[in-house]
């Protein structure tokens, strides 16, 4: 789908705001467009904390469903890769937040909010409404900070690292 001449106004100035104020940018957190409405967005897990290391790697389209108008109007679709396992994240994979929740999300929110907004996500999950509640179940007597560890060791490895 190609943005419509709104949306390619609309883009343009995002992009020009990622890069004029790339120093807002997590230090953790590169991206790359990779189609008119779509982005991969790569965290490596900031230290000190259970997704230390891991190459934490995130799709965000901009484009919308069932022809709806997408990004500004609506919420981008966030999708982690690699099965990455987060409490606010669905087991498929969908963020299940503010910033992909069409009730929540304003159409002034930017690219830069986005992905900040993404890192802060990862390294401060909130647990009082998981989207994924069964990896707060305790199996093996692991907790959840254990299973993010042991994820993070696998996700840490060269072939995880796309950007």
């Amino acid at each position: 789908m190609q943005p419509t001449q709104f949306q390619q106004k609309r883009l343009q100035f995002e992009e020009e705001n990622l890069l004029e104020n790339s120093d807002q940018l997590p230090p953790n957190c590169s991206y790359k467009k990779t189609g008119p409405l779509a982005y991969v967005v790569q965290y490596v897990g900031e230290k000190g904390t259970p997704h230390e290391g891991a190459h934490i790697v995130v799709d965000v389209d901009l484009s919308g469903t069932n022809g709806s108008p997408g990004f500004p109007a609506e919420a981008p679709n966030i999708t982690f890769r690699n099965g990455f396992q987060h409490v606010n994240v669905y087991p498929m994979g969908k963020l299940c937040m503010y910033l992909s929740n069409k009730e929540t999300f304003t159409s002034g929110t930017t690219l830069l909010e986005i992905f900040q907004g993404i890192n802060q996500v990862i390294h401060h999950p909130t647990f009082h409404d998981p989207a994924n509640a069964s990896i707060l179940i305790q199996e093996g007597g692991k907790g959840y900070d254990e299973k993010m560890r042991d994820q993070a060791k696998k996700l840490s490895q060269p072939q995880y690292k796309v950007l």
